[in-house]
This record gives C-alpha cells, sequence and structure tokens, in this order.
C-alpha cells in the first residue's frame, strides 16, 4: 500500500518581537529630557564663559587705561632737576603751547558742542569731539627717558649735540628739551645721526627752530658746579573718550581712550588707545593754606591750576558684546560723578544694554609740584 508522502510546506507561524509606541515615546521623552539638559548645561557654560571674559577683558582695559593716565599724568610739568616754576626757552617752531607750570596741566570739561573752560587752542584739531558729559586732560612734560651728552657743547651757539645714547629712539622732527638745574631749552631736532661709540649726534637747524643755537652751552657735568643735566622727549598729549567709528554686534557704537599729540609737526590725529572705555572723569587736587587738598572739576573757576599736586581719574569702561541675561540699570561711582541707567536720576547716563561695566579709579601725585602756597 502506497504511504503519503505529502508534506506540508506551510511555514509555521513565527512569534515577532519589537518596541511598541508606548515604549517609544516614553524613549523619546527620556532623550529629550537628556538632551535638554545638555543644551542647558552647554548654554550656562557659554554663557558663564562669555561673562568670564568680558569681566577679564574691561579689568585689563581698565588696568591699563589707568597705567597709561596715571604714567603721563604723574610727570607733569617734569624738565629734569629744573624747577618746576622756571619755564623752558622754546626754540622750535610749530609747537605746542608751552607755559610751565600753568601750561603744563590743563583739563576741560565736555558739554554738547561746548568746552568748560573754551577749548585750548592747541586742540582745534582734534578730531571728533570728545563725548558730552566726559573730561578732556592735558598733560606737559619731558620724557622719564632720559639720557646724558657724550661731549660737552663748545659753546651756545653750537647748532648740535652729542648724546651718550639714544633710549627714546629720538629721530628728526622730534621735539626735545635739555635742562640742567638752572634752565631747559626746548627745540626740535633736523637730524638725527645713527649711534657711534662717540655718541649720537643730534641737529637742531633753522629749518625747524627760529634759530641754530641753544640759550647756554650745555656740558656733559651740567655746569661749572657740576650740577645734572639731562636731554629727552618732550611730551604734550591730551586724552579723551571718543567715539570709535565701529559698532559692537548688536550696532552700538563702540566707545574709545583716545590721546591727541600735539608735539608733532604738523598734529597727527587723535590716536585710538583702548577701546570699551566710556567716560573719563578727572579732579584736581589743589593745595590749601592749612596743607590739605580739596578736589575740583576743570569748570570750577576757583581752582588755581599753579596749585594743584594731585588729580584724581575715573573710569567707566564696558565690555563690547552683549553678554549679560538683562539690561545694565547699576548706577556707578565714576570720580565723584554717579553715573546711572538712562531714566535715572543720575546727572550722567549710560546705555541701558547688555553690556558688563565696571568703574576704576584712582589718585594720582604730580612729581613735579611744589606749590608756592599764600604768594
Amino acid at each position: 500500500m502506497a504511504r503519503n508522502t505529502t508534506i506540508n510546506s506551510s511555514p509555521l507561524p513565527s512569534r515577532q518581537s519589537g518596541y511598541s509606541i508606548v515604549e517609544l515615546m516614553i524613549a523619546s521623552v527620556i532623550g529629550l529630557v537628556v538632551l535638554s539638559g545638555a543644551v542647558t548645561v552647554f548654554t550656562s557654560n557659554k554663557k558663564s564663559q562669555e561673562l568670564s571674559s568680558g569681566m577679564a577683558r574691561i579689568q585689563e582695559s581698565g588696568r591699563a587705561a589707568l597705567d597709561i593716565l596715571s604714567n603721563d599724568i604723574r610727570l607733569a610739568g617734569y624738565q629734569g632737576c629744573t624747577d618746576g616754576a622756571i619755564s623752558p626757552v622754546v626754540i622750535a617752531t610749530n609747537t605746542p603751547t608751552i607755559t610751565f607750570p600753568t601750561g603744563s596741566l590743563w583739563g576741560a570739561e565736555i558739554g554738547n558742542s561746548s568746552w568748560t573752560p573754551s577749548r585750548h587752542p592747541d586742540l582745534t584739531n582734534a578730531g571728533s569731539d570728545p563725548l558730552p558729559g566726559s573730561d578732556v586732560v592735558y598733560v606737559q612734560h619731558a620724557s622719564g627717558r632720559t639720557t646724558i651728552l657724550a661731549s660737552s657743547m663748545a659753546s651756545a651757539s653750537d647748532s648740535s649735540i652729542n648724546l651718550a645714547r639714544n633710549p627714546d629712539q629720538i629721530v628728526a622732527g622730534d621735539l626735545m628739551m635739555i635742562s640742567n638745574c638752572h634752565g631747559a631749552d626746548i627745540f626740535r631736532s633736523t637730524a638725527v645721526s645713527q649711534p657711534t661709540t662717540s655718541g649720537v649726534a643730534v641737529t637742531f637747524g633753522t629749518q625747524a627752530n627760529t634759530q641754530a643755537n641753544l640759550s647756554r652751552a650745555y656740558t656733559v657735568s651740567g655746569d661749572a658746579t657740576t650740577t645734572p643735566m639731562r636731554v629727552m622727549r618732550f611730551e604734550s598729549n591730551a586724552y579723551f573718550v571718543g567715539e570709535s567709528g565701529r559698532t559692537d554686534a548688536s550696532g552700538n557704537s563702540i566707545k574709545s581712550l583716545f590721546v591727541l599729540d600735539t608735539s608733532t609737526d604738523p598734529i597727527d590725529n587723535p590716536t585710538e588707545l583702548i577701546e570699551g572705555v566710556e567716560m573719563l572723569q578727572v579732579l584736581y587736587g589743589e593745595q590749601q593754606l592749612n596743607g590739605s587738598v580739596r578736589y575740583l572739576p576743570a569748570d570750577d573757576t576757583s581752582l588755581n591750576i599753579e596749585q594743584v599736586v594731585s588729580v584724581q581719574i575715573g573710569l567707566l569702561v564696558g565690555s563690547i558684546d552683549q553678554v549679560t541675561t538683562g539690561k545694565d540699570n547699576r548706577t556707578y561711582l565714576v570720580g565723584n560723578q554717579e553715573v546711572g541707567p538712562i531714566g535715572s536720576s543720575a546727572p550722567l547716563k549710560h546705555a541701558t544694554d547688555r553690556q558688563l561695566r565696571a568703574a576704576f579709579n584712582s589718585t594720582i601725585r604730580l612729581r613735579n609740584r611744589s606749590p608756592n602756597i599764600g604768594s
């Protein structure tokens, strides 16, 4: 009998497994929570880094600005060992106004298209005006990087001097001062030789001076009584805060600290020193009969600039980027002035943006002032 060998070829149903919709939804929610946490941590770290970077930049800019201003103001009126009350003999042409001791330190308060006192004649070519509400301080002095003569002048009619070295990198056209304890001359170099074993020859010809001779014959030792002598660059700088002409990522104007060097012939345009400086406030410390010092702004008509022995400077410095989460509604003390947000009762205002800001204040003692109180 034949056997039925027919085989059922239909496959047996297999049991399939996988994630259910509920499980997928739970996994998606968990993934979103983890991703949200990672984004939050990243954003927080990024914001913290921006704040730290902004504050570090403000601190660096503030310290640098204070150093520049302090170093220059501290030397106001310096002319070697010559008494600051003695005015130097000026033979250079096209020079700034040089009237020691009254001209070695000057300041003004800036209003809307106004200066108080009136704009200094040396600063008519200052380019764009300083910002209203800020101050200008103007300082004159010989450089602290001094040298001596390699050889004495044969006579006052000599049209050149021979320097022992050239630490200030003097070149033709620079305004210079030579002094001993009895007097000083200011002239403009017309030629400067390369250093040799015998020194550096500096010529002062009539193409940049009213005459090709100084008021006296300066010697290596100073003079017959061996009083010291010095040769230096003459510096004449006005500092103010103005518009940089640039904007930040949000389109806000960037302000900077500028310097105008009035010793050059012709006078150059102002040089931008440090960006982010929004305000400069200056007070002048006038010594009183009882030895105390009162601090007055430049527009105070009772201020006697010849009796000023110290200067207080205040700076408001802001970050360039918008790094805070909220608007800056703080009030800062800059010098003796409160600087508050727009709409506040503070006399001076800063923008209500998301920039970081900090105030920097310092008092500078003038090294070369010996006021004659009561004279």
